[in-house]
């Protein structure tokens, strides 16, 4: 599988209806050409069925091996450098405060974050070897996370904009991820990585990142009525996702942070 998080999954859909069949499965080699999604380092797949997003899981969707090719991500457009990359911020920021998180996972997360901050805006601006190879292993350590702790609530909302009005992944959970800092409130170990002195500030940190990207952090900014997608947004989250955030679902918190942050 040679391309971006939807190729790649697209080739662990095969290998998952194999193994469901018993059948013989193929090595399978995975090699990204965008820097975000980190699928190549996790066991599970996304896809969408009837407009609601599923995932797969088997052992066997883990590739036999990863190529990390810098060279296949510089031609990427700007944009797509972007919505790719701020996936895979969100992945580690997520993984590091997941219920599920653990020692290594925060390791990997934390790595993941560094690495981030040092290469994300450059790879935009400025393609090159380091740059972009800097994004293909953050986005790598950001997979290795979530393989561990899956996703919380900026992902658990994104889909709902991704299946129903076709947003970018990455960009339908930045729009969200500011705002989780607030409701999750993280501890000093997740902020000292943004050098941020409570969560209101690294919300608003993350925030000018996303928006230094090119990126949108509102629902107008998408071309989007917020007040009439709000209800049926949080009729319909991801509840699986949900379940490993380290604050649970409240829906009039949610409300009040979504109408007054996006």
């Amino acid at each position: 599988a040679i391309g971006g998080g939807s190729v790649i999954d697209l080739a662990k859909s095969i290998i998952y209806k194999l193994a469901k069949q018993d059948a013989a499965l193929p090595f399978f080699i995975a090699a990204p050409t965008t820097a975000g999604s980190g699928t190549e380092a996790t066991h599970f797949a996304v896809l969408y069925q009837e407009g609601k997003k599923l995932s797969l899981v088997h052992p066997r969707l883990l590739p036999g091996l990863v190529i990390l090719d810098p060279e296949l991500t510089i031609t990427q457009p700007a944009y797509q450098a972007a919505v790719s990359g701020i996936d895979a911020f969100c992945q580690a920021v997520e993984s590091f405060w997941s219920k599920n998180a653990g020692t290594v996972s925060r390791e990997f997360s934390a790595a993941a974050i560094r690495l981030w901050i040092k290469y994300y805006h450059a790879a935009i601006r400025h393609p090159g070897i380091e740059n972009c190879e800097g994004m293909l292993q953050a986005a790598h350590l950001a997979g290795k996370a979530i393989n561990l702790t899956r996703t919380t609530g900026p992902h658990a909302l994104s889909y709902y904009l991704t299946s129903n009005y076709g947003i970018p992944h990455g960009q339908a959970v930045a729009i969200f991820l500011p705002l989780f800092f607030l409701y999750n409130q993280p501890g000093k170990e997740l902020l000292d990585l943004f050098r941020a002195a409570d969560p209101a500030e690294a919300a608003e940190l993350v925030r000018t990142w996303i928006q230094e990207a090119g990126l949108s952090v509102t629902f107008e900014g998408l071309g989007i009525d917020k007040k009439a997608v709000l209800p049926f947004l949080l009729d319909e989250i991801n509840q699986e996702r949900f379940e490993n955030n380290p604050v649970a679902f409240n829906r009039e918190q949610l409300t009040e942070l979504i109408v007054n942050y996006c």
